[in-house]
């Protein structure tokens, strides 16, 4: 399963994926969809990040949904105790689930 994934996204999620700080499963996210973007066979993926083809493939699908939002794990450093209202929540996420250069945020941010 072939995923497309932006110049400015693959450089973001090489970060996050080289970062040592990064969330265990956040770098193994980022490592599927780099490994998905380059056309490699999901169960090879699968077998690199130490994962099921299934979870690999709903990772891919979320891709494809919401894009870096996807990344992103919801309960990873207490989400719920995060300070954000609702409405600021649903807005991160509508900014998230686009390309940088078409979010209108310099990549260098993410």
């Amino acid at each position: 399963m072939q995923i497309e994934v932006a110049p400015e996204e693959t450089a973001v999620l090489i970060r996050w994926k080289k970062r040592t700080d990064t969330y265990v499963l956040v770098r193994m996210k980022a490592e599927a969809i780099l490994y998905a973007s380059r056309g490699v066979d999901v169960g090879i993926i699968a077998e690199m990040v130490e994962r099921s083809e299934k979870t690999v493939r709903e990772w891919l699908a979320e891709w494809q949904a919401s894009r870096m939002c996807s990344v992103l794990t919801g309960h990873a450093g207490n989400q719920n105790a995060a300070k954000l209202t609702r409405t600021q929540k649903e807005d991160l996420k509508t900014v998230l689930a686009l390309p940088p250069s078409r979010s209108g945020i310099d990549a260098e941010f993410w």
